[in-house]
């Protein structure tokens, strides 16, 4: 193994990422989960997918992509938020945007725990 790799493979453990007991397809290099949920390979640096037995490939591709969709929708809508919360002096308004902003970072956590 190289000491490229070694060192990128103990950068993703120092970042919080597990290491799985799947290797990857292309290179045969121990497989990580992020924090995101997202699986890396360090040796080729790119994503992988890893399928369920009978899982069509293109339904998995389609389903992270609207996840991936949704995720990027709150996150602009939670910017728009900040925004309008601190050009906001009247309490009624804050405390309405606040609570929009609580039920938004609760649907991102909630979205976030489902693509794991």
């Amino acid at each position: 193994m190289s000491m490229d790799w070694a060192k990128e493979m103990a950068k993703l453990l120092r970042s919080g990422a597990t290491m799985l007991s799947y290797n990857c397809p292309e290179c045969g290099s121990p497989l990580f989960r992020l924090k995101s949920g997202e699986i890396w390979c360090a040796r080729c640096q790119r994503r992988v997918v890893i399928l369920r037995e009978g899982e069509d490939e293109s339904a998995v591709v389609e389903q992270e992509l609207l996840w991936d969709q949704l995720e990027g929708s709150i996150l602009e809508k939670l910017s728009k938020l900040s925004g309008l919360l601190s050009a906001e002096e009247e309490p009624r308004r804050v405390r309405e945007i606040a609570e929009s902003i609580s039920t938004l970072l609760a649907s991102l956590q909630r979205l976030r725990r489902l693509k794991r």
